[in-house]
């Protein structure tokens, strides 16, 4: 599972810290059903959104300035490999994976608050800042995540069998409560352009007994600076990243690990576009929380290389 789906399952109302964009969905009607040859679930959900933005300020230095709120809910249903997953581990450590067709769809509700600010024209004429930052929480009903089921517990349902004795299954939590800050700056000059970013997450889980457990499985808090310079007429970009993640405290097998990368982007015509992209320049061995193990370290691609070319056809 990629980052952005992972997040978008941890938040499901979140709101666009781009609030000026104008992406409002005021209300969502989702529906599921999932059926197999031995059983059926099913749901529905309306969900709310609302978002209240204030822009209080006329002077020419604070007009850009634009506090906003929202609440908004969301739905999401269990899906087929959650509900459905059965077989052995593939080679290696071999152990069950059992299927749990009594999952129940998760309901989230998140309030977020936060800031947006533009000014253009600050140092020098045709520059600009952007900012935005925002805190959210998000409080999910019967979240859904994967649990390991001990064969010696005769009220896991966990047979015994080849390989080590233990099962993997997914399962409903009574609540996940996630909880974090973002910032998003960039300064742009024309000639080149710096920006910063951050975030930071933490949650954790409350099973149905009332036992609580931090989460594993949420992305790294993360700071990238970002620098980039433009030549040749603005048709030639350049630039670099670091990285720093730091891994989530409820994970006992991920670490911290810093990442630098370098990027340049060539216009070559209207129509052609060239992009190389270098991430993991100094090929640091690290795990991603959100698809690694909490039992395993299943470490990240070193030095990798990525080269686009993107051609427009027609006006």
């Amino acid at each position: 599972m990629g980052q952005a789906q992972r997040l978008r399952r941890l938040r499901p109302g979140q709101a666009d810290l781009g609030l000026a964009r104008g992406h409002h969905r005021p209300l969502r009607y989702d529906s599921y059903s999932l059926k197999d040859s031995d059983s059926e679930t099913s749901g529905d959900r309306l969900s709310p959104r609302i978002t209240v933005g204030v822009s209080p300020f006329e002077s020419p230095s604070l007009a850009g300035l634009q506090f906003y709120g929202t609440y908004a809910e969301g739905y999401r249903s269990p899906s087929l490999t959650e509900t459905l997953i059965s077989g052995n581990h593939p080679a290696g450590v071999t152990f069950p994976f059992l299927p749990n067709p009594n999952l129940r769809p998760e309901t989230g509700k998140t309030i977020e608050f936060g800031v947006n600010y533009k000014q253009d024209d600050i140092l020098e004429a045709s520059d600009a800042l952007r900012l935005k930052a925002a805190y959210f929480r998000n409080n999910v009903d019967d979240y859904i995540d994967g649990v390991v089921l001990s064969a010696f517990d005769p009220t896991s349902g966990c047979p015994f069998g080849p390989g080590i004795p233990i099962c993997f299954q997914y399962q409903n939590f009574a609540k996940a409560k996630i909880d974090g800050f973002e910032l998003e700056s960039v300064y742009d000059a024309g000639w080149g352009y710096a920006g910063l970013s951050a975030s930071i997450i933490d949650g954790y889980t409350i099973s149905y007994e009332g036992e609580r457990a931090d989460l594993a499985t949420i992305p790294s808090s993360q700071v990238t600076g970002q620098l980039g310079l433009r030549f040749l007429e603005d048709k030639l970009t350049v630039g670099g990243e670091v990285q720093y993640n730091g891994k989530p405290k409820g994970n006992p097998v991920a670490k911290d690990y810093t990442l630098v990368n370098a990027f340049a982007s060539y216009q070559a015509t209207d129509n052609l576009k060239l992009d190389f992209r270098a991430d993991n320049l100094f090929d640091v061995k690290y795990t991603n929380p959100l698809n690694g193990s909490t039992t395993a370290v299943l470490y990240e691609p070193g030095v990798t290389l990525k080269l686009a070319a993107t051609m427009r056809f027609g006006g």
